[in-house]
């Protein structure tokens, strides 16, 4: 018995002909559903589509015509392209300013026109996204009206990298009180008569969600006012999650979400504010170098949103293509790819996923030497680790408690002591008792040691951890030494922030230090020989993104850079590590960087 697949006369959907017997199969497919009134099971056109079925029924899967003739299209224009570039190190048309594997980037995105631009940071993504634009624009595509939702302390980075690289189009950062954005979106939805609208919007991700719907998901109840059919008198329209709002009123032709990993949860109010904000634009770029930060399911939010029609249902994708089991708790844990479906996995990532390495495309960049110095907890510390390490409280010297009334507080609190001692203080503005980080700290006694020793001579040094209170310690530590240095934590705004990083690049202070939430993404410091990490955090997309800071376009400058960990022995801190090296296993088998380099080593041995 033959299973029959055809497009139907939209031409937006494959019709399955088959029995009723092969229901359980159909239902495997993602994305397949069953219509009573027509009688056959459907699913959105797409290629995963059309590798699905056929992987599904093999030799017993009979094709249509039309449905021929789509994927004959879509391979030769699309597939075949796009995976010859996803590789590719170089491109001869283009901007001859760029660097070859940029200009081949370009012409992927252009070409796959929905595609995840998973380049190692610091290798030029927003470039290659802003003249991706532009070659569709150059070629007669309709790009504008475009947004681009990137973090906050890069919403200027990207108007001054349009500014340089596309100087032509008009730009609009959405930023200020609510009253400035809302003038601001005044002026791109219903524009002065005889004034052009901006041509890109620039908006950061905390802010997607209060000017645009949310897209739903899942079984995830939306809070309707009134006015949008709800029944709860109390849901006003500024809290109703489907009403429309700025976002939802442009018709914008092309997205660019960078830092993508920021959407990774699915039900998360700042993805489904993207998805929703995002509309029916046919281009769509995203850009991050760390598109996993767990395991291969953190890809199925990025997929979803490129192409909805690609990947569906993350619950089917997941039966499909992943190992899981439950652990001791009822809790999902992901084992990896399924070994039977590799092919069909990478078949449909493949032309949308394009990564490359600093080691392959930079191969001048300075190699990164990682050393470890161990260090013990004072007495102070070590008495209130052990205490919240066997009883999840301790009693503090000055006097009062500190207390963990769950496992993930103790965790927390056994960090904090690993690095510095705590007290409780009153919250001045709340009233409420905290703990804050105090002296004495092994780990900033243990850095102005080795400083006063002269362990990091001339050299340029960043510092960075977790905890915005352990790199305040170490800055009143440095002032009180009188050693000049610059701060990026939460409590500076984006031009102090970029005081600190200008002064750092040009060499007037040869210190600074940051937090990994704070100065993770958008800055560079290739002025700095030496990263020092007193803190390394749990997510090994933030854990990647810190010592990419450093190790970038630029640092060739160096003959080396050399990262320091300061680790407190026997301590929580040693588990990091091993969750890190274990997170890093999951993110190779996806973006196969082992791979890449192997090749490239292949390549240099057959022409010597």
């Amino acid at each position: 018995m033959t299973i029959s697949v055809e497009l139907d006369s939209t031409g937006e959907k494959i019709i399955i002909s088959a029995e009723w017997r092969f229901k359980e199969l159909c239902k495997s497919v993602p994305g397949a559903k069953w219509s009573p009134k027509e009688n056959y099971w459907h699913l959105p056109l797409s290629w995963s589509g059309c590798l699905a079925l056929r992987s599904t029924f093999k030799n017993d899967l009979e094709i249509g015509p039309l449905l021929t003739q789509w994927a004959i299209d879509e391979k030769t224009n699309r597939i075949d392209p796009s995976n010859f570039l996803r590789e590719a190190l170089q491109w001869d048309e283009g901007d001859q300013y760029l660097y070859p594997y940029q200009r081949a980037g370009i012409e992927f995105l252009s070409t796959a026109r929905r595609a995840l631009l998973a380049d190692e940071p610091g290798l030029g993504k927003t470039v290659q996204a802003i003249r991706a634009l532009k070659t569709l624009k150059d070629r007669g595509e309709d790009v504008f009206p475009a947004m681009i939702v990137c973090p906050n302390t890069l919403k200027k980075n990207w108007e001054r990298e349009f500014a340089k690289w596309w100087p032509e189009v008009s730009v609009q950062v959405i930023s200020g009180t609510a009253t400035q954005k809302r003038k601001q979106f005044g002026t791109i939805i219903e524009p002065a008569e005889g004034v052009e609208p901006p041509q890109v919007v620039i908006i950061n991700w905390e802010s997607l969600r209060s000017h645009s719907r949310l897209a739903p998901y899942g079984s995830i109840a939306l809070a309707r006012c009134v006015e949008c059919g709800g029944l709860n008198d109390k849901v006003t329209p500024g809290r109703c999650e489907t009403h429309v709002r700025e976002l939802n009123q442009i018709d914008f032709k092309s997205v660019v979400a960078d830092e993508v990993h920021r959407s990774k949860q699915p039900k998360s109010k700042q993805t489904r504010a993207l998805w929703s904000a995002t509309g029916g634009a046919d281009i769509r770029f995203a850009l991050t170098g760390t598109p996993i930060a767990n395991n291969v399911v953190d890809l199925w939010t990025i997929l979803h949103w490129l192409s909805p029609a690609e990947w569906p249902s993350k619950t089917r994708w997941i039966d499909r293509m992943v190992d899981t089991m439950l652990n001791a708790f009822g809790g999902l844990m992901v084992l990896g790819i399924k070994a039977h479906m590799r092919e069909e996995f990478y078949s449909t990532l493949n032309p949308r996923m394009r990564r490359m390495l600093k080691k392959v495309v930079l191969p001048w960049l300075p190699e990164v030497t990682v050393e470890r110095r161990d260090i013990e907890m004072s007495v102070k510390q070590k008495k209130a680790y052990v205490e919240m390490r066997d009883w999840m409280i301790t009693e503090l010297e000055e006097g009062g408690v500190i207390s963990a009334p769950s496992i993930l507080t103790q965790t927390l609190r056994l960090l904090q002591f690993a690095s510095s001692y705590a007290e409780m203080q009153a919250d001045s503005s709340t009233g409420e008792m905290k703990a804050v980080l105090t002296e004495p700290s092994c780990k900033i006694d243990a850095l102005m040691d080795d400083i006063s020793q002269g362990d990091f001579g001339e050299d340029s040094v960043a510092v960075t951890a977790v905890s915005r209170q352990l790199i305040e310690l170490l800055s009143a530590r440095l002032t009180k030494a009188g050693i000049e240095h610059g701060l990026i934590t939460g409590a500076q705004n984006t031009h102090e922030r970029q005081r600190a990083v200008d002064e750092f690049q040009s060499g007037r202070t040869k210190w600074i230090l940051f937090t990994a939430q704070a100065g993770g993404v958008g800055i560079t410091l290739t002025a700095a020989r030496r990263l020092i990490r007193l803190q390394r955090p749990w997510s090994l997309v933030d854990d990647k993104q810190v010592n990419d800071r450093v190790h970038r376009i630029g640092s060739e400058i160096h003959d080396s850079i050399i990262i320091t960990d300061y680790v407190t022995s026997n301590t929580v801190e040693e588990r990091v590590r091993e969750v890190l090296e274990l997170k890093a296993e999951n993110f190779e088998e996806v973006v196969k960087d082992k791979d890449q380099l192997l090749k490239m080593l292949r390549k240099e041995k057959e022409t010597k």
